[in-house]
C-alpha cells in the first residue's frame, strides 16, 4: 500500500471515530473498504503509538477514551524548472 493511501485511511478512521459512527467492527471495515483483520491491525498500531482508541458495546461505535490523536499531513510541493531563454 502507498503511503498515501494509509494516510488517507487514517484520516478516514480518525474522521469517523470522532464522529462516533464507525458502527460495529464489521461495518467499520465495510465503511473503509478493508478486511475486518485490515482494521483490527491498524487499530493497533494507532493504540500502539499512544492514541486510545475504545469501543462501546451499547453505542456500537468506536471512540476516543481521551484527547490524543492522530494527525498526518502529506504536503505536496512542486518545482518549477525555470528556463533561461538566452538573449
Amino acid at each position: 500500500m502507498s503511503l498515501i493511501k494509509y494516510v488517507e485511511r487514517i484520516n478516514r478512521i480518525d474522521s469517523l471515530i470522532n464522529l462516533k459512527s464507525t458502527g460495529s467492527p464489521a461495518e467499520f471495515a465495510r465503511k473503509l473498504g478493508i478486511k475486518r483483520s485490515t482494521l483490527f491491525l491498524t487499530l493497533q498500531e494507532m493504540r500502539e503509538i499512544g492514541v486510545d482508541i475504545r469501543y462501546s458495546w451499547y453505542r456500537q461505535s468506536y471512540y476516543y477514551g481521551d484527547e490524543r490523536r492522530i494527525n498526518i499531513t502529506i504536503v505536496r510541493t512542486v518545482q518549477e524548472e525555470v528556463e533561461s531563454e538566452a538573449v
